[in-house]
């Protein structure tokens, strides 16, 4: 299988991403290619907001990472009505688990890398029911990264994934759905523009 390449990684992310890339060939397929797309969103990003590149950068790459621990075989204890719930709170608190060894591995700065953890446990929060978002996505960084990962939905790439789980009638409602549940009018404007290019 052909690496995946981040076009114009700065070197000081290099150590992370090899250490997704080993994890990511044993997860989910085109997880690492959802990390590298968002990677490069952030990279060259030109609006209006200010990033924090050492804390988005290493949160795109490992925010799914724990989809990897989520075996086949394990999934199906992930059962009943709440089993896509759970499924995402699995995948979030494992992969904040996973970041935070990568990152002391690595050893990347400790104050950042708190805060990378924090976003990754919290990241999918948004598909949870009954919950306060405003207290979940409480910075700037959590609700940055919150809209640069819910854009990559509206790509026709990732699309083709969601097209074998559900009909386009569906896919076009939670898509609807997603485009209310932007922080950011720029991210908003961005995924409102690509809902209208999309083949559904």
């Amino acid at each position: 299988m052909a690496e995946i390449l981040i076009k114009n990684l700065p070197a000081k992310y290099e150590a992370i991403w090899q250490e997704c890339l080993r994890l990511f060939s044993e997860g989910r397929p085109s997880d690492d290619i959802h990390a590298r797309d968002t990677v490069e969103f952030i990279l060259n990003y030109q609006g209006q907001l200010k990033f924090d590149q050492d804390i988005l950068v290493p949160t795109a790459m490992m925010h799914d990472i724990g989809h990897t621990a989520i075996l086949p075989e394990h999934f199906k204890f992930v059962t009943g009505g709440m089993k896509l719930v759970n499924s995402k709170l699995v995948h979030m608190l494992t992969g904040a688990k996973i970041a935070k060894n990568i990152l002391a591995k690595v050893v990347y700065d400790p104050v950042k890398s708190k805060e990378i953890v924090d976003i990754i446990s919290i990241h999918d929060s948004y598909q949870l029911s009954g919950i306060n978002l405003e207290e979940i996505y409480n910075t700037d960084n959590k609700k940055i990264f919150h809209d640069i990962d819910m854009l990559d939905m509206f790509s026709q790439e990732r699309l083709k994934k969601f097209k074998g789980l559900a009909d386009a009638k569906t896919l076009k409602s939670g898509l609807e759905k997603n485009l209310k549940a932007f922080f950011y009018d720029e991210f908003r404007i961005m995924a409102e523009k690509r809902f209208g290019d999309l083949k559904l």
